[in-house]
């Protein structure tokens, strides 16, 4: 493929939009996203709010993404990802530097509420794992690894400079530094280097060159011609994807609480924010670790069953800090629940692809999100109220785990859907 001019790439073009993937994941976690418990304990000393009245901004910005994600992925199939993430890249960028000037807590509320979903949903959490999983079939689970680890990565590089930043100039600063370097990095990147599909360019998914007359190539290409393309409407009257739906609303109400109250939890039990911060970046390493392990194990191994084996991992780690005396308990939720449970993004967007194929891929994805957004509404508000009206976070993190493990079972039962012609 020739790019700026009569440069001709000696690889695929694919890996490209792997690493400018990998790059958006890695900011919209790391600058905003999964990191925003560590404001959380900072900003309840300056502004005396609750920590209920903190999650409440996580609560506006899985209601707005309910409302904004099935367009976000209609315009995807539509226009492509250049478009989207380009505006979500300005939209996150613009929105964090506002963040400097809240003063009530609606305006937290509002703020990240447009951040997360007009700005990191398109950057990255639902137009990444779409535009990889176009230009992947055979390769796929590797790809999205790579890619979707910019995520995690993202989290666990940034934690201690973001509690070291704080500390220095203020969390008012740091969000309005975190929001420049957004729009310094990812515009001119996707601009320049983002595609829309392989076969824009006269390529296969995967860089594949097929000679008709090989009996080996004869069978891939056959794959790829013979890939499901299931429409949004078909595909909602499958009995499947209502089953990954139910399960991945089980499992998010396990762990998602987890990403924002693993923080304060900590340092309840009596670690200073900078320790704190590094065991958080060492259970981002361990789910870093995750997306590589299930990314290989995905191609080999059925999508459902890799995804029972990584909802019972990551259930495991709010049952191990109740049941397990501190500090062990710490060591066991960073092994087991970090490296074998941090892949539920990765593994269901295959999940997605594999079973309804690559065209529709992103109407479908956006047709989801509504559903699975529920955990991100309830979970970290009823967590939190239950942490208020207790006095810690033991009954909180049971149920989570129980949930969990619900979820297992339910997922297994997520079976390929059969098209009837």
């Amino acid at each position: 493929m020739k790019i700026f001019g009569k440069w001709q790439l000696p690889f695929f073009y694919g890996w490209v939009i792997v690493v400018v993937v990998f790059i958006a994941e890695f900011t919209t976690s790391g600058l905003g996203g999964s990191t925003l418990g560590l404001f959380f304990v900072p900003m309840q000393r300056d502004l005396g709010w609750s920590l209920t009245s903190l999650s409440g901004a996580v609560t506006a910005q899985a209601i707005a993404a309910m409302a904004t994600a099935p367009l976000i992925g209609l315009a995807l199939d539509r226009y492509g990802a250049r478009l989207v993430m380009l505006i979500g890249a300005i939209s996150a960028g613009v929105g964090l530097i506002l963040l400097m000037q809240i003063q009530e807590v609606w305006h937290f509320w509002v703020l990240y509420a447009i951040v997360g979903a007009l700005g990191l949903n398109e950057l990255g959490r639902l137009s990444g794992p779409v535009v990889v999983a176009k230009w992947f079939v055979r390769l796929r689970g590797r790809a999205m690894a790579i890619a979707t680890s910019g995520n995690t990565f993202g989290a666990w590089v940034t934690a201690p400079f973001i509690a070291a930043l704080i500390g220095m100039s203020g969390w008012r600063n740091t969000w309005g530094v975190f929001g420049i370097a957004l729009l310094g990095l990812m515009v001119p990147l996707v601009l320049l280097f983002m595609k829309r599909q392989p076969e824009d360019f006269g390529l296969q998914p995967d860089g594949d060159q097929f000679d008709k007359n090989v009996e080996k190539d004869q069978v891939l290409l056959g794959r790829y011609n013979n890939e499901s393309e299931w429409t949004l409407r078909e595909a909602l009257k499958t009995r499947t994807i209502w089953i990954i739906v139910l399960a991945m609303n089980l499992v998010g109400l396990s762990s998602g609480p987890l990403l924002f109250f693993q923080v304060p939890y900590l340092i309840e039990k009596g670690m200073s924010d900078q320790n704190a911060s590094y065991v958080f970046t060492a259970t981002w390493i361990g789910f870093t670790l995750s997306r590589l392990v299930w990314g290989f194990a995905v191609e080999h191994i059925p999508v459902r069953v890799c995804l029972a084996i990584a909802f019972a991992a990551r259930s495991s780690g709010p049952i191990f800090l109740v049941v397990v005396p501190y500090p062990l308990n710490i060591a066991f939720f960073i092994l087991i629940h970090g490296i074998f449970g941090g892949s539920f993004a990765l593994l269901q967007a295959v999940a997605v692809a594999d079973y309804y194929g690559r065209r529709f891929m992103g109407s479908i994805q956006g047709a989801m999100r509504p559903f699975l957004a529920i955990p991100t509404i309830v979970g970290p508000l009823v967590f939190a109220v239950l942490h208020d009206a207790t006095g810690n976070f033991d009954i909180a993190f049971l149920i989570a785990g129980l949930l969990g493990f619900i979820a297992v079972a339910v997922i297994l039962q997520a079976t390929p859907p059969k098209k009837i012609s």
